[in-house]
């Protein structure tokens, strides 16, 4: 199979930088984002990495420090940040159709097209497929290990090299300057690698002033495997890494060493794949999408402590039509739910609990009203008096596409209290309601079991403004 040219951009420091695109004035102030309720610090600009704040760090430990500091505290803003997102991928979007967002702040790209001729050849290479490029590696890279025996795999001609680097420049500097963003770019012959170039490219990023890294050739991918970590490997982690760690495996080089079909008798699959991509194959398809998640959970903490079941059935029913919403707008189903609530770790006037059930559904769905029958019913089973609760959530299990459920057949009625026209109903009020949230405003309607007053909101403090997705936050010029 033909080399192909796997590109993966990734935004540094992406909650960060997006509270920085609207405020210059904090272009080099230190910036920590927190989770939900103001708790944790779940993101850290450059400057905050540098000051050693710890990522999970709780913000009331962490507040006098900001304040000595100067550390700008703000709370998470998924509004701007999923709206700047979206901005990054369209703006990608003009170097291949091909993006395949990984995540909010990063993206895989297939750029092969863009370096063929009309014979279907990579630039530079002769009708063979020979490289016709002069050797131009220096002495140092030539006294690099060597591979395990067998041929190259991944590697590219000098003169789509050199074209690809001008590209790569040209994708860091225009995303940056059309989003505000800054992204790095790691491209490879394969997503595995792509994700090690782009690492390579943060890590070395601030030193060099090149925020990309390409790793088609075999002696510098042999050097980058031997500075990445273990755990830092695609796919593998940290569980995975203390097996290997004790087989005396260190880094991604000596990971890439073990025999493919070995490492599957051992391990799977997965792991013999992850193998052969780092020897420079192509395994992992850029287009391919990922296996449709078997779990989705909506929780949050609350801002005030919730003392009575009435006030608690509130906030459930809120995350139980955001779950069925994230489910519809997935194509997915339910198989079950589980339903957890408890008290502050943090609180010295009780001890911590927590209370949690969970139940399978008479057949799979994602209605509304059905979700909301069973979760209350499920917390009115777990409650418990006399505990003030800080945090619940609800979450969905054994999921599977709509069309697979629909492909069900049952002997009998699994739910006698839902037959065929009541689902019906609710599938189009459901639908309705998905429409009206679409157009007016997620909180243009809802269930009654909600509440119009949501006292137990988490805590947002240090809220930046929605500059892009709100009218009354346009930024203004003065």
């Amino acid at each position: 199979m033909a080399t192909r040219i796997v590109g993966l951009v990734d935004c540094d420091s992406f909650y960060a930088s997006c509270e920085k695109v609207f405020r210059p004035d904090w272009a080099t102030r230190p910036i920590v984002v927190l989770s939900n309720n103001d708790g944790c610090v779940v993101a850290r600009s450059a400057e905050a990495k540098a000051l050693q704040i710890p990522m999970g760090e709780p913000y009331f430990r962490l507040r006098d420090f900001a304040r000595a500091r100067g550390v700008v505290v703000r709370s998470a803003n998924y509004a701007l940040y999923g709206d700047l997102s979206r901005r990054v991928m369209q703006t990608l979007e003009q170097w291949t159709p091909t993006v395949d967002v990984y995540s909010i702040d990063e993206a895989f790209l297939d750029l092969s097209s863009r370096f063929k001729d009309a014979s279907g050849r990579y630039f530079g290479s002769t009708p063979d497929g020979e490289d016709s490029r002069p050797e131009r590696l220096d002495e140092r890279w030539r006294r690099v290990a060597t591979w395990p025996d067998g041929p190259a795999e991944g590697e590219l001609p000098g003169k789509t090299l050199d074209a690809l680097e001008s590209l790569a420049q040209e994708i860091v500097t225009v995303a940056r300057r059309w989003t505000g963003i800054p992204v790095s770019l790691g491209l490879g012959p394969n997503r595995t690698l792509a994700k090690v170039a782009s690492r390579l490219a943060k890590l070395d990023g601030a030193r060099t002033g090149r925020k990309y890294a390409l790793l088609f050739e075999k002696e510098a991918r042999i050097a980058a495997l031997k500075r990445l970590p273990l755990e830092d490997v695609w796919g593998v982690g940290r569980r995975l890494s203390e097996r290997f760690l004790k087989g005396g495996l260190r880094t991604a080089y000596d990971l890439a060493r073990l025999d493919p079909r070995e490492a599957r008798k051992e391990f799977t699959i997965e792991q013999e794949r992850t193998i052969r991509e780092l020897r420079g194959e192509f395994v992992f398809d850029v287009g391919t999408r990922p296996e449709p998640r078997k779990s989705m959970q909506v929780s949050r903490s609350f801002g005030e402590p919730i003392e009575s079941l009435e006030e608690l059935e509130k906030p459930i029913s809120t995350f139980t039509a955001k779950l069925a919403e994230k489910l519809r707008a997935n194509g997915l189903v339910a198989s079950g739910i589980y339903l957890h609530a408890s008290t502050s770790r943090f609180a010295t006037t009780q001890e911590y609990r927590c209370v949690a059930r969970g139940i399978n559904l008479p057949r799979p769905t994602n209605l509304t009203p059905e979700l909301l029958s069973t979760a209350l019913g499920l917390l009115r089973g777990v409650y418990q008096e006399k505990l003030s609760y800080k945090r619940a959530g609800i979450v969905g299990l054994d999921l599977i596409t709509e069309e697979a459920a629909a492909e069900r057949r049952y002997l009998f009625e699994p739910d006698p209290t839902r037959d065929a026209a009541r689902r019906e109903r609710e599938r189009r009020l459901c639908a309705t309601l998905d429409a009206v949230r679409l157009k007016f405003g997620k909180n243009a309607a809802f269930f009654a079991s909600e509440g119009a007053l949501r006292p137990w909101s988490p805590n947002s403090s240090f809220i930046s403004p929605c500059y892009t997705t709100n009218w009354n936050d346009l930024p203004k010029a003065s």
